[in-house]
């Protein structure tokens, strides 16, 4: 795997030594910057590091977005020109870095997961950002994601506009978690068809589909705790490139994780209950597979008992002889059976 094999690389390296570990990702590394104030919005594309100082004008804030993690001698000369620590661009071009937020002096450091919904199905991107007073870093391998962001930010009428580069910040933040809904969305929908298919129809990969639920809930809750921490310690720093007017944001995007988590705990007690209902449902089948062949035993063994008797062929026996013994065993056969019917009916245990 492509993985591993990158994972042996770094093997014997020094910490801050930047690999590319991952995959998918763009074989070029293109630079787009996003400048704006109060009064206009420039936007360059394909940008070279050596030309990054010349599009951010002297007093607005500008977003900086590095798509394709592959080429990161690219990256490191971007992030040279701020100061970045060597192991924070080793975490950037490994998109297997847990979600979490680191502080320094000069900057905030933030490593996400971002699902996207597609007309594919939902994918999953790992996002960083970097913070500093007048600029933010986005580092990722799809472009794209926050597209509805720069067009906001090119209307003269935005938020933007009046606040600072920290509530970018908090925009592409909010975005993120209104990502994890989507992922709750299809939870909910995969429990709904879990339950119809045990109460309905339960088959031998019912009990394949209620572990895989199990597997991606307990792989999403890890990843909703992580994001819950990060905007916990981001939301309670007192660094000063957080103004207190994006707290005020930032305790709202608190309130979705919390409620992601929340409904996150309810599906792992469902899915446990799915585990119970299947069981119970395999018992119930068994119990009155059981009950009919226990109840067709009990028919045919007196049934049996009569046949044994007239089958031990001893000469004084009077109805071998008649013409009428014959029918007159199958009557009472006959006759028996239906009174067990019966008797069974009236007790309701068929």
């Amino acid at each position: 795997m492509e993985y591993e094999q990158n994972i042996s690389r770094k093997i014997g390296l020094p910490p801050g030594t930047p690999i590319y570990i991952g995959d998918n990702a763009p074989e070029q590394t293109t630079i787009r910057v996003l400048s704006y104030s109060d009064k206009e919005s420039i936007r360059s594309d394909e940008i070279s590091p050596e030309d990054l100082p010349n599009r951010i004008p002297e007093g607005s804030g500008a977003w900086i977005s590095i798509t394709g993690l592959r080429d990161t001698s690219v990256i490191e000369q971007v992030l040279g020109r701020f100061s970045v620590h060597p192991l924070v661009l080793e975490d950037i071009v490994n998109t297997r870095t847990r979600t979490k937020f680191e502080e320094f002096d000069e900057y905030l450091f933030i490593v996400m997961t971002h699902f996207n919904r597609t007309d594919e199905g939902s994918t999953e991107e790992q996002v960083s950002l970097i913070l500093t007073d007048q600029v933010l870093i986005s580092c990722s391998n799809s472009a794209g994601m926050f597209e509805h962001i720069e067009k906001r930010i090119q209307r003269s009428t935005g938020k933007f506009r009046q606040n600072g580069i920290d509530y970018l910040a908090y925009t592409i933040l909010d975005t993120v978690v209104d990502g994890y809904f989507f992922v709750l969305e299809d939870l909910e929908d995969r429990v709904e068809d879990i339950e119809d298919e045990i109460v309905n129809a339960p088959g031998k990969d019912t009990i394949n589909h209620v572990q895989e639920f199990r597997r991606d809930l307990i792989w999403f809750r890890r990843k909703i705790w992580s994001l819950r921490e990060l905007i916990t310690r981001l939301e309670r720093t007192d660094s000063l490139l957080i103004k207190n007017t994006t707290h005020l944001y930032l305790r709202d995007v608190y309130d979705h994780t919390i409620k992601i988590a929340e409904d996150v705990d309810v599906y792992r007690e469902m899915a446990e209950g799915l585990m119970e209902i299947y069981l119970s449902k395999i018992s119930n089948n068994t119990n009155e597979i059981m009950k009919m062949l226990t109840l067709i035993a009990n028919i045919f063994i007196p049934l049996t008992f009569i046949a044994g008797i007239y089958g031990m062929n001893f000469v004084f026996m009077p109805e071998l002889a008649s013409p009428y013994g014959y029918p007159a065993v199958l009557l009472l056969m006959g006759a028996v059976g239906a009174s067990m019917l019966i008797y069974f009916r009236r007790k309701e245990w068929i």
